[in-house]
């Protein structure tokens, strides 16, 4: 008994065969090249490497990761706020301790906080600080900070852990944003940062900091030997 054979069937089948096999691999290249998961393995590679201590002196503190590893752990709970526009939400008021704003700056200062490397408002007598000018101001007073002048005439990289303040609108209004850097680049000028309030969110960039309108520069809680 001959046996019929339906092409058309089996083309279908194929196409669906080759259209599963196009998404499972879309999905797996997704999962592969998700520049922060990779940003938190390099970042874990370091902190590894940087816990052996080289002598018998114990490893010293470096801040700068912990603030990175800090950012990186919030981002990857998929932080939104909610209702969104509202500078709220369950995870969101702990950054803001209830101050329902713009809340870039106060999850930065919250980042250093949690790292064991906070800041100090002067106005409020907490570690929590909200406008990102006074931000810079506080880096560029008791621990480090580089200007974008500083930054193109002397071609300085920022650290792992450092913290690039932009402004944004007009530069008069005191507006901006705060990042932190949770990975570097073979790209000049460019960091893979984590920063809240983007999009209502705490959001990972790979970033050109250097070549926005809007960077004001980087720098660190820490004085520059450390």
């Amino acid at each position: 008994m001959p046996i019929k054979i339906n092409l058309r069937k089996i083309a279908y089948v194929g196409l669906l065969g080759v259209v599963a096999s196009f998404f499972a691999y879309i999905g797996y290249m997704d999962m592969v090249y998700d520049p922060a998961a990779m940003a938190a393995s390099r970042l874990q590679t370091i902190i590894a490497t940087e816990a052996k201590p080289t002598d018998s002196t114990k490893p010293k503190i470096d801040y700068g990761l912990k603030r990175a590893e800090v950012a990186l752990a919030e981002y990857r709970k998929d932080i939104v706020e909610s209702p969104k526009g509202c500078n709220c939400g369950p995870e969101i008021d702990k950054y803001t301790e209830g101050y329902h704003a713009q809340w870039c700056t106060m999850f930065a200062s919250w980042v250093a906080n949690e790292a064991g490397s906070p800041l100090y408002n002067e106005k409020t007598k907490s570690w929590r600080l909200i406008n990102s000018r006074d931000f810079a101001a506080n880096l560029e007073k008791n621990g480090t900070w580089y200007t974008r002048e500083e930054v193109l005439e002397k071609g300085l990289q920022p650290k792992i852990g450092d913290f690039v303040v932009f402004w944004r609108g007009d530069f008069e209004d005191n507006l901006g944003h705060v990042d932190v850097v949770v990975d570097l680049s073979d790209k000049p000028g460019f960091a893979g940062l984590v920063g809240g309030n983007l999009d209502g969110r705490v959001k990972y960039r790979d970033f050109p900091y250097l070549q926005y309108y809007g960077f004001l520069g980087f720098g660190r809680p820490e004085k520059e030997s450390n």
